[in-house]
């Protein structure tokens, strides 16, 4: 049986220098962008609004009804509250390039 590796990660710092080298930015700057943009996109699925990202994807919080799991320590039935999630569905074009 094989493992398959881990995809490296990209976080903010990564992603600023990047932004930061294809735009002719400073990194402080192109974070201080990224960071804003994660702020709006939290901001916006607080108030229950859908993020569209074009060639992205989208962002938006959808219900869960309640259920019944299993403890998966003990097999004991326990009951899984209603909830909200955030989920993120890829546009199209991304779909296809993967």
């Amino acid at each position: 049986m094989s493992k398959t590796a881990k995809p490296e990660t990209l976080g903010i710092p990564e992603l600023a220098a990047a932004l930061a080298d294809a735009n002719d930015l400073t990194k402080a700057r192109a974070k201080a962008i990224l960071d804003g943009l994660r702020d709006e996109i939290v901001n916006a699925l607080l108030a229950d609004k859908r993020v569209n990202m074009f060639g992205l994807g989208t962002f938006e919080v959808r219900a869960t009804k309640e259920k019944m799991g299993r403890n998966p320590k003990t097999g004991e039935s326990i009951k899984i509250p209603a909830g909200r999630k955030a989920v993120f569905k890829a546009a199209k074009g991304l779909k296809d390039q993967l």
